[in-house]
C-alpha cells in the first residue's frame, strides 16, 4: 500500500511537470524541429499537439509525458486512469486530456489503441 502510494506520487508530479501551460513560457513546436533531439516521429506527435493549441515546457518534455502515457497503459492502466491522472494534474480540459492521450498512443504505442475509447 505504501509503495502504491509512492509511485502515485511520482507519477503525479512527473506528469505534473511535464505538461506546460503557455503562460509558463511552453515551448512551441517550431522550437521542436531544432532540436537535435528530437526525432521525426517526436516532430509528428508535437504537430500533432500544437494544431490542438496544446504545448509543453520543452518538446522533450513532451515527448517524455507521451511516452509516459504508453508506460501507464503498459503498467495495465485504464484510459480512465490515465486521463483522471492528466486531468488532476494539468490545466487542460477533458478534451485536450483525451486528445494528448490519443496521440500518444497513435504515435509512441499503437499497440494499445484497443485500450481507447470507441
Amino acid at each position: 500500500m505504501f509503495i502504491s502510494r509512492i509511485t502515485t506520487v511520482a507519477r503525479t508530479l512527473t506528469l505534473a511537470t511535464m505538461i506546460g501551460v503557455s503562460a509558463l513560457g511552453a515551448v512551441t513546436v517550431a522550437n521542436a524541429q531544432s532540436a537535435a533531439s528530437v526525432s521525426s516521429q517526436d516532430v509528428t506527435f508535437l504537430d500533432g499537439m500544437a494544431e490542438e493549441g496544446i504545448t509543453f515546457t520543452s518538446p522533450e518534455a513532451g515527448v517524455e509525458l507521451a511516452q509516459h502515457i504508453c508506460g501507464e497503459f503498459g503498467d495495465g492502466a485504464s484510459f480512465d486512469e490515465v486521463a483522471a491522472e492528466g486531468l488532476e494534474n494539468s490545466s487542460l480540459s477533458a478534451y485536450d486530456v483525451g486528445y494528448l492521450i490519443g496521440g500518444s498512443v497513435a504515435v509512441y504505442c499503437p499497440r494499445y489503441t484497443d485500450e481507447l475509447p470507441a
